[in-house]
């Protein structure tokens, strides 16, 4: 009886807890590819131990540099123990308690943990997303959540040529090898190298943002925000430019803006001012819902506060807004 009050107790506990945690058990992560960005929503109300576990190892960038060393047509992408020479990067805790019983099922687009020797409770570091229904997984490998943008990706990362190799067993490797750039948990919609292009307000002729995500070349450090502003104040050219470092994760950011402090004549944006003939003009603050929308807000002295819907002009190179 007393096993069986203990029990009883916990029982009432969880519940209690559960009643305060419900609402903030989905959790986000960005996995940023060398074939584009992947967004996962992993489910940490039907999956807690398992989405703790890969919150874990993505918190201390375990993951970033990992490659996905096994690529299956039709079944599996795998990730989350090689990196690009082929080196195995142990894991850095304990196995964990499988939770293949907790309704979530192996179908399109979910991800789940991987196992040593099928034991379900080996689970470490290795992952898979599936790339079709595999049911005849459901009893031992735990599914804790899905991709919820990104599929295009998972998608081209699916097709790519394999081969054998004698340094992973079981491997199906991909020639051209899909790396993780970086994983990091989100809130919302995050700032990606994605977004760099030209945007626009389609109610405005002749106004538009450039927006670079990047890194900072004399350092080597990032991510850095760089924007470029070109608008006409009463009829003549003005130029706005902002620089801003953030954190990999971040939904938005504020960059002081400068501007020229003379008109700059015609409408050939190559030649903007000299640095010394700026001055400070005010704040823009740049967020991304989509990865063609987005919203800047400026806040100047002279020109006060507005908020400008901007749509995408142009995309990076070989990049896509496919599925995100």
């Amino acid at each position: 009886m007393r096993h069986l009050a203990c029990h009883a107790l916990a029982l009432v506990s969880a519940i209690c807890l559960s009643a305060s945690a419900l609402a903030d058990t989905t959790r986000k992560v960005w996995l940023e590819t060398t074939h584009g960005p992947i967004i996962l929503s992993l489910n940490g109300e039907a999956a807690p131990i398992s989405t703790a576990n890969f919150l874990a190892y993505v918190d201390s960038g375990f993951y970033d540099g990992l490659i996905f060393h096994r690529v299956i047509e039709d079944f599996v992408i795998q990730a989350g123990g090689y990196d690009r020479n082929l080196l195995f990067r142990a894991p850095t805790r304990d196995m964990i308690q499988g939770e293949a019983g907790n309704g979530l099922k192996n179908e399109p687009y979910t991800i789940a943990m991987g196992l040593v020797g099928g034991d379900p409770n080996s689970a470490q570091s290795q992952f898979y997303i599936n790339t079709t229904t595999n049911s005849h997984l459901d009893g031992d490998y735990t599914v804790f959540g899905q991709v919820t943008a990104g599929q295009a990706t998972v998608d081209q990362i699916n097709q790519l040529t394999t081969t054998r190799t004698a340094n992973i067993a079981n491997s199906d490797l991909p020639l051209e090898t899909p790396m993780i750039i970086r994983a990091v948990e989100v809130d919302d919609y995050p700032l990606m190298p994605l977004h760099t292009g030209s945007w626009y307000n389609e109610a405005t002729s002749g106004t538009g943002f450039n927006i670079e995500i990047t890194h900072d070349a004399s350092t080597e450090s990032g991510p850095l925000a760089v924007v470029y502003w070109y608008d006409f104040d009463q009829g003549e050219q003005i130029w706005l430019t902002g620089v801003k470092t953030f954190q990999w994760g971040d939904h938005e950011i504020t960059l002081d803006l400068v501007t020229a402090t003379s008109p700059v004549a015609g409408a050939d944006f190559r030649q903007p001012p000299e640095r010394e003939a700026f001055e400070t003009w005010g704040t823009l603050q740049i967020q991304f819902l989509s990865c063609a929308q987005g919203r800047v807000t400026f806040d100047s002295p002279s020109k006060g506060r507005e908020t400008i819907d901007v749509v995408r002009l142009t995309l990076p190179t070989d990049a896509s807004c496919e599925s995100l």
